[in-house]
């Protein structure tokens, strides 16, 4: 053992709600608990502050003001530097595309001996241009971590990274607070309205799900550009007095509407492996979700929820009736789940992952 832990400077956009932040803020905490020094850098404030409060977990804001090719950025990259030479850093971390190259180039300025970049989304929504600065910090980072095998495979074929450089560490899971029993027939996804959400699907899935349970209720957690029309199709398919749009809500909010929910869904037609999962298999309940990405790797189909093809709504909505109409069986699947994703992506063991990964780079850790 080494007699000088790693130091660790995790560099993200914002302390925004979003399950990117989300991993950094946890998996920060989790180092800390093993010793490892850390220092978190973000851009935009937000209530997940509140999660490092009492931690030993220091932090600090710095703006970027601007894309990549405004003065902003080689501004954010010089401070950010100067901030890792303060901290004598031996790892410099970055978690996606707003943050992988300012924090390559700072570190490399800096001289710190491990730079890693993140991806944790297919990416979808990047232009080619974007494509091509994420392409250029995986050239000059020493490793990429990946959440899912999925990504890996897919970052390695579109995106030209290194096979050796490019490292799956699945997401981790906090265990959360206190677990109460569902007592209602609620159903609810937690995901932002973007197009590979698939929010169409889900809605026309839980217009079933009420035509054989009529006191269903479904919650959508979560905000973005398409909710206005998801709201007009709710509408449309008479689920007006049936739907509760409930935004996007602060993590100890998340943590207790999740536990009002007796099956938690997620209908994306794209993922790597989702955080809103893992959250619902922490709190106990059934999942019932879409095979894509790593889904399959955390919801064993008939073992801990229910996997369904994407796009099917038929399929989803006669998932989601089986578990409303069956409690124990709903009960058990979601005690499996617990069970499961806490053994395996529990806060400890993925903070070892990151250790073992800075030791293999020199870091003593």
């Amino acid at each position: 053992m080494s007699l000088r832990v790693a130091r660790v400077v995790h560099v993200v956009d914002s302390l925004r709600l979003g399950g990117t932040e989300m991993q950094a803020v946890t998996l920060a905490r989790a180092l800390a608990a093993r010793g490892v020094v850390n220092h978190l850098v973000y851009s935009h404030a937000g209530p997940l502050a509140a999660r490092l409060d009492g931690s030993d977990v220091s932090t600090e804001r710095l703006a970027m003001g601007g894309g990549f090719l405004r003065p902003g950025m080689l501004g954010f990259v010089l401070r950010l530097a100067r901030t890792l030479r303060a901290r004598r850093a031996d790892v410099v971390q970055s978690y996606g595309f707003y943050r992988n190259l300012p924090a390559v180039l700072a570190g490399r300025l800096a001289g710190v001996g491990a730079i890693l970049t993140g991806r944790r989304g297919f990416g979808t929504h990047l232009t080619p241009a974007q494509h091509r600065v994420d392409r250029l910090a995986y050239r000059l980072a020493h490793r990429t971590v990946v959440n899912a095998a999925a990504l890996r495979t897919w970052v390695i074929e579109h995106d030209a990274a290194r096979p050796d450089a490019v490292v799956v560490i699945p997401n981790c899971v906090a265990e959360g607070g206190p677990i109460t029993p569902a007592r209602d027939p609620v159903v609810g996804m937690v995901a932002n309205f973007r197009p590979p959400k698939d929010h169409v699907t889900f809605l026309h899935a839980a217009a079933r799900v009420v035509e054989t349970v009529p006191t269903a209720e479904i919650h959508l957690i979560g905000a973005g550009p398409e909710e206005a029309t998801a709201r007009r199709l709710a509408e449309t398919l008479g689920l007006g007095s049936h739907v509760r749009f409930l935004g996007a809500l602060e993590p100890d909010h998340v943590w207790t509407a999740v536990n009002r929910f007796a099956v938690a869904v997620l209908s994306s037609r794209s993922e790597g492996m989702p955080n809103t999962v893992l959250e619902a298999m922490a709190a106990a309940r059934p999942v019932v979700a879409t095979a894509v990405g790593d889904v399959p790797a955390l919801v064993r189909d008939g073992v801990t929820g229910f996997l369904v093809p994407p796009g099917d709504a038929a399929a989803l909505g006669a998932a989601i009736g089986r578990l409303l109409k069956d409690t124990a069986l709903a009960a058990d699947l979601g005690a499996a789940g617990r069970r499961h994703v806490l053994a395996t992506h529990g806060a400890e063991r993925i903070a070892q992952a990151f250790v073992d990964l800075y030791r293999t780079l020199g870091v003593p850790a």
